[in-house]
C-alpha cells in the first residue's frame, strides 16, 4: 500500500470563486464598505424610551433623596424635643461647665431655648471674724439660686442656645432642691 491509498468518508469540496461563497465563506481582506451614521431621526424607538426611564428614574431618586433628608432631620429633632418635659424644669449642661436651670425647648433643627432661667453662683462666707477675705469650702450648703436678669448687662429671661453647647439635660423631679427653691422664688415675686 501506498501511502495515497487510504481514503476519508468526507466528500471532497469544490473550491469556488470569489463571488460564488456564500457570506459566511467570503474572503475578510475584501473591502468592506464603511458602516453608515445614523442620524437621531433614525435612532431607534427603545432608545430614546431608555433616555427618558434614565431620566425620571434619576428624578424619582433626587425627590426620594430630598423627602428621606427632610424626614431624618424631623425625627431627629422631634425625638429630643419628645424627651422633653414640659411641666417640668431642665436642668442644662454647656460645654463650658455652665449648668442653667429653666424651661427648654426646640427651636428648630440648630438651636433650643431656655426659659425662665435660674443659675447656681457660690456665696461668699468668712470662715471667721478675723480674716474676712477668706471663704469657706463650697458645698451644697454654699450655693445660691440666682435669677437671670439682674446681672448688670441686664438680660431677657430667654437664652437661645446652639445645639452644639448643649453637652446634655436632664428633666428636674418636682421635689428636688432646685424645682422647690424655684418654686419659692415664684410665690414670693406674686
Amino acid at each position: 500500500m501506498d501511502s495515497m491509498s487510504y481514503r476519508t468518508n468526507r466528500p471532497a469540496t469544490p473550491q469556488r470563486p470569489n463571488s460564488e461563497r456564500p457570506d459566511d465563506e467570503q474572503d475578510t481582506t475584501a473591502e468592506l464598505p464603511a458602516p453608515r451614521k445614523r442620524s437621531s431621526k433614525e435612532e431607534p424607538k427603545k432608545a430614546r424610551n431608555m433616555g427618558k426611564w434614565l431620566k425620571m428614574g434619576l428624578v424619582a431618586l433626587a425627590v426620594a433623596a430630598v423627602v428621606f433628608v427632610g424626614w431624618w432631620m424631623f425625627v431627629r429633632s422631634g425625638s429630643v424635643a419628645s424627651t422633653i418635659d414640659g411641666g417640668k424644669y431642665q436642668a442644662v449642661f454647656f460645654t463650658n461647665g455652665q449648668v442653667y436651670f429653666g424651661k427648654l425647648h426646640i427651636v428648630n433643627g440648630e438651636y433650643m431655648a431656655l426659659k425662665d432661667i435660674f443659675y447656681l453662683q457660690a456665696k461668699s462666707t468668712t470662715k471667721d471674724d478675723k480674716n474676712p477675705q477668706q471663704t469657706s469650702d463650697n458645698t451644697a450648703s454654699d450655693v445660691e439660686l440666682i435669677k437671670l436678669g439682674s446681672e448688670i448687662h441686664g438680660p431677657d429671661d430667654e437664652m437661645i442656645i446652639s445645639k452644639d453647647q448643649v453637652l446634655f439635660f436632664e428633666n428636674l423631679k418636682e421635689d428636688s432642691t432646685v424645682s422647690k427653691t424655684i418654686k419659692q422664688y415664684q410665690e414670693q415675686q406674686n
